[in-house]
């Protein structure tokens, strides 16, 4: 890759309780000079909230006093033990066969080039109700390839990996497709008979990269900025763009870019989005944290349809989900659940006429963070699918 190999020897993931308003605005104060980077979402008081610190600034972080403890120690070892899991699938008789079935794919995290294959597979095997398509392409000039799959009138766009190092969100996004394609739900046929699903299991190509070659934790893009490499494309987004809860440094992981739209990435999909007809639905997938969010992001007050439609629809999602093993994920506007987030893709879509935008923040809530072992994959996949097929059900 033409990127520098970063290492994280040593750099911890802490987990911070924020009990009161001035330690939220001590963390807040110095989270440039500490260089933090953010891993969980809740920056609000009475929550916690997981950071990762480089050594050479863990002293001035104590010397901030603020209560929290260790989640891991050194995130590298994590990250090594996830690559030599990921060798050891790829050598363990997949090779050739991982595109055979479900049970071989969702073993296990891959390579881009094997995606770029399962997807062009995907369309190949089922042609009378699958075709490619794309949403443009990426700052290095990559397709935004996604799968084209039904016929019917209400449209639902659905990605995963807008924030690169967040690989369970293609995983379960392709989980979506293959349930679509192949499952034995007796729902689909009447889903594709109702809706197009317009699916793009990774959204940011390049940054996906990025993680795969040189530095696992890149979120962003690779677009350069001020010396720092990605704009937070999450934050680029042209509604209410720059008005709090992203970051005018381009080092930081949520720099928004020097004006909205200044990402080919989220530009594509935001005229996707703004140019289909009928977008009954649009789900961002990311990770970690458990939640099935609603717009708005950039104001505490949530859109009109909140109560009466947007909430009822993510708390069925989170109802279906925890039924299927357990697992409890929280609802409610990304504003007031997580922290104000400005010039993101939900609060667009909801702008250009999309009746129910989600931002999802899928498994887990910390213990393994974005290394999520890949024996995940499948029953975030299952849960997800409760969750989604809740959400087609009451559209």
């Amino acid at each position: 890759s033409s990127f520098p190999v970063v290492k994280y020897d040593n750099h911890r993931v802490v987990r911070i309780q924020i009990d009161t308003k001035d330690q939220l605005d001590v963390l807040t104060a110095h989270e440039r000079q500490l260089r933090l980077d953010y891993f969980s979402h809740h920056k609000v008081l009475g929550g916690n909230i997981d950071v990762r610190i480089a050594p050479e600034h863990f002293k001035e972080f104590q010397d901030l006093h603020l209560n929290y403890k260790v989640q891991i120690e050194n995130l590298q070892t994590v990250l090594d033990k996830e690559a030599e899991e990921n060798a050891l699938k790829d050598v363990h008789g997949q090779g050739a066969n991982v595109f055979a079935s479900t049970a071989n794919w969702f073993a296990g995290y891959h390579t881009y080039a094997d995606h770029q294959t399962w997807l062009a597979t995907q369309i190949k095997t089922y042609p009378t109700i699958a075709k490619s398509f794309s949403a443009g392409n990426t700052y290095k000039g990559r397709s935004q390839a996604g799968i084209l799959i039904g016929s019917g009138s209400n449209n639902v766009v659905v990605h995963g990996l807008q924030h690169s190092r967040e690989w369970i969100s293609g995983a379960v996004v392709e989980y979506l497709i293959d349930q679509l394609l192949k499952g034995t739900d007796s729902r689909v046929a009447g889903y594709l008979q109702k809706y197009t699903f317009h699916i793009i299991p990774i959204m940011n190509p390049d940054g996906f990269l990025v993680t795969q070659s040189s530095d696992r934790m890149h979120r962003k893009n690779v677009q350069v900025n001020g010396g720092c490499l990605g704009t937070d494309t999450n934050r680029n987004w042209d509604f209410h763009w720059n008005e709090g809860g992203s970051s005018d440094d381009p080092c930081a992981d949520d720099y928004h870019g020097p004006s909205a739209f200044s990402s080919p990435e989220a530009t594509n999909i935001g005229n996707y989005l703004k140019n289909l007809p009928n977008v009954v639905s649009y789900i961002d997938f990311h990770s970690y944290s458990q939640l099935w969010m609603t717009p708005y992001g950039y104001i505490g007050t949530p859109p009109d349809s909140y109560n009466t439609y947007l909430k009822p629809l993510a708390d069925g999602a989170v109802n279906a989900l925890s039924n299927v093993h357990g697992v409890s994920f929280t609802s409610g506007d990304i504003y007031n659940t997580i922290y104000p987030a400005s010039g993101s893709s939900a609060d667009y879509a909801y702008n250009v006429g999309v009746g129910a935008p989600f931002a999802v923040e899928l498994r887990d809530t910390g213990d393994y963070g974005f290394s999520l072992p890949a024996n995940q994959i499948i029953p975030s996949g299952e849960e997800t699918w409760a969750a989604f097929t809740s959400i087609l059900d009451n559209l």
